[in-house]
């Protein structure tokens, strides 16, 4: 990561150094672009420190719009271009990557680097190292730059995922790495991807390159890894951010004609971190007391995976109808204290606003199990809610839905009465 900032830049430019508005020195950015432009020294300079720690300097120098400008208006990117080749130290391409992507913060960088095609492309080809320092700056370049793409660059962007086999190294990286910020700044990029790309315009070209056999393996395996075996070294915002992302990609995997062949056999791996990320949800609500508004697009979207993939036929009630079931009786049991709830930090508008937005999907959830789970294991979730049975059903709006469940319930629900009267 970039060091904190020398104390040069504290002190005083003269007049007429400065560059635009800022407090940075014409003379200290020129030194080190006449440095790079010195190809036949190059190497020797990069073996020194003090030119890496000039590169660091100017790396963050590039998070001011005028610094960007001065670049390029002294073409650095083709400095760059002609620098790249030659360096052998994975810091400072690391560096240079990094200065490459604050620049693309600039539309005027990222429309010269667009007409840059031999650089954008060996930029690019850094998708295939192991160096997880120069593949996270690398990633959030591209997110930058898709960002402040229009129609006709974002297809000029897809044009060169396919033809460097991109998707192939985003799903292998998601696959095997185990480096925490690499995989949220990965997951973060495949999230772009689709964001971006999966459109009217380039949406064909998106299935083909992006939706393939090992898109939803990769997401689940990153998306788990993060969850389960680096959730210590998480920030709550890194989880949360986490859960939501992997939701939304999910989306537009299955969102194809085609989804439900190409992911029949991933169905386990969905509803693994499907789990988890309800488990995380539940604490969060149920133990640590915090009502979050990302709770209901969560659910929302997990009743449109599970019934998109059928997920309920395959699931155990434990994976996640019992964690939704869980959080429903804690929504029941805050609506009967509408008067107040100490547990609960919110005040009252704000928790009555989120309990009227969660209860219908988790209704629908939880209803939506019970009618297209196994035969056992519908006697086993109607004996886990006994009484609140009619209550979850209630929560239902989804008319169709409430008449097959009450149809493929009514035999099984009688026996239960007959047995408690019994």
């Amino acid at each position: 990561m970039k060091p904190e900032k020398e104390s040069a830049e504290e002190e005083v430019v003269p007049a007429g150094d400065v560059i635009g508005d800022t407090a940075y020195s014409e003379r200290f950015v020129l030194k080190i672009l006449l440095k790079l432009a010195n190809l036949d020294s190059l190497k020797d300079e990069f073996r020194e420190k003090p030119f890496e720690e000039d590169l660091c300097l100017l790396w963050d120098m590039t998070a001011e719009r005028d610094v960007v400008l001065f670049l390029l208006k002294h073409d650095v990117l083709n400095l760059f271009n002609f620098a790249l080749p030659i360096i052998d130290s994975a810091r400072i391409i690391e560096i240079i990557i990094g200065i490459v992507g604050n620049m693309c913060c600039q539309k005027e960088a990222t429309n010269t680097l667009l007409n840059m095609d031999p650089f954008l492309r060996m930029l690019l080809e850094y998708m295939k190292t192991d160096d997880s320092l120069i593949l996270i700056q690398l990633l959030r370049l591209i997110n930058s730059a898709l960002f402040l793409a229009d129609d006709i660059e974002l297809g000029t962007w897809m044009g060169l995922f396919e033809t460097l086999a991109y998707s192939e190294a985003l799903y292998f990286m998601l696959k095997n790495s185990s480096n925490k910020d690499l995989l949220l700044t990965a997951l973060e990029n495949f999230n772009t991807m689709c964001s971006y790309l999966n459109t009217e315009k380039t949406r064909t070209n998106f299935f083909s390159h992006f939706v393939t056999l090992e898109a939803l393996e990769a997401l689940t395996t990153a998306c788990t890894e993060v969850l389960v075996n680096q959730k210590t070294l998480c920030e709550r915002d890194e989880l949360e951010r986490v859960s939501v992302v992997s939701m939304q990609i999910t989306l537009n995997l299955i969102g194809f004609d085609k989804s439900i062949e190409l992911y029949k056999d991933n169905k386990e791996s969905l509803v693994t971190m499907i789990n988890h990320i309800l488990l995380y949800y539940e604490d969060k609500f149920l133990n640590q007391k915090e009502m979050d508004t990302d709770l209901v697009d969560i659910i929302d979207s997990t009743n449109m995976v599970v019934n998109t993939l059928q997920l309920s036929e395959i699931s155990e009630p434990s994976m996640f109808f019992i964690p939704s079931y869980c959080m429903w009786t804690a929504i029941c049991t805050l609506k009967e204290h509408q008067n107040g709830d100490g547990d609960f930090e919110e005040d009252h508008d704000d928790r009555d606003q989120f309990l009227k937005k969660i209860k219908v999907p988790l209704s629908n959830l939880l209803c939506g199990y019970m009618l297209h789970c196994s035969e056992s294991n519908l006697k086993t979730v109607l004996d886990a809610t006994k009484d609140d049975y009619e209550n979850i059903l209630s929560g239902v709006e989804d008319k169709q839905l409430k008449t097959n469940l009450s149809k493929r319930t009514a035999s099984y629900r009688t026996r239960l009465k007959e047995n408690v009267d019994a």
